[in-house]
This record gives structure tokens, C-alpha cells and sequence, in this order.
């Protein structure tokens, strides 16, 4: 006849362990979080960093050129609306303004200046 062990000793956790490690786990996956969420806050500051720099070179050839050009211009993943009209107060200026978006169609991050017609 087969008997069981009824009196042998089996392992468990107590209930202490297990908060104890619970309270380990959700520290990891708070400090996780907080990783990710800099990072992707991160990768946008330098896609408008990036953005910023094309306003900048955009705005230099639009300053060069003499005729009033409104264009959209598509360099590397950015789509760059440019609006250029005659300043509303004063004929001898030429108002110019920049706006940089991204693939989905959010703008992220503009650029105007005002600059004198050149002769």
C-alpha cells in the first residue's frame, strides 16, 4: 500500500516576500517608465532642434532671394511652408514666416522675420 508524506514539510512564501518583492517590481517598472518617457521627450527636442536649423538655412536663401516666393518645401522628414508678403505697415519691408511639420502633420516649430527689400 502507497502512503503520502501528510507530515512532510513543504516550501512557500510568506506574505511578507511576496510584498516585498512586489514593491521591488513596481519600483523597476516606475523607474522604466520614467526612462522611456525622457527619452521620447528627448527625441522630440532634437527633431525641433533639427527642424529649427533648417528654418534657419530656409530663412537665409529666402532672404537672398528678391521676389516674393510662397513655397512648401520638403527636406529630409520635414515639410517647410514658406510665406512671404509685404510687411501691411511699411512698403520698403518684406514679412517672412517659416513653419516646419513633421510627417503627421504637427507643426513643430515656426520661424518669422522681417526684413528690408533690398534695391
Amino acid at each position: 500500500m502507497t502512503r503520502s508524506k501528510l507530515n512532510g514539510s513543504v516550501q512557500a512564501s510568506t506574505i511578507l516576500e511576496v510584498v516585498v518583492s512586489m514593491v521591488i517590481i513596481v519600483t523597476v517598472f516606475g523607474i522604466a517608465m520614467m526612462i522611456y518617457t525622457n527619452v521620447l521627450r528627448t527625441s522630440l527636442s532634437g527633431k525641433k532642434l533639427r527642424a529649427q536649423a533648417l528654418l534657419q538655412e530656409t530663412m537665409l536663401n529666402a532672404e537672398r532671394t528678391s521676389a516674393p516666393i510662397t513655397q512648401t518645401i520638403n527636406r529630409d522628414d520635414f515639410k517647410i511652408e514658406q510665406e512671404v508678403k509685404p510687411y501691411p505697415e511699411n512698403a520698403a519691408l518684406t514679412d517672412i514666416h517659416l513653419t516646419a511639420y513633421d510627417q503627421n502633420r504637427q507643426k513643430i516649430t515656426e520661424l518669422q522675420k522681417i526684413i528690408i527689400n533690398q534695391p
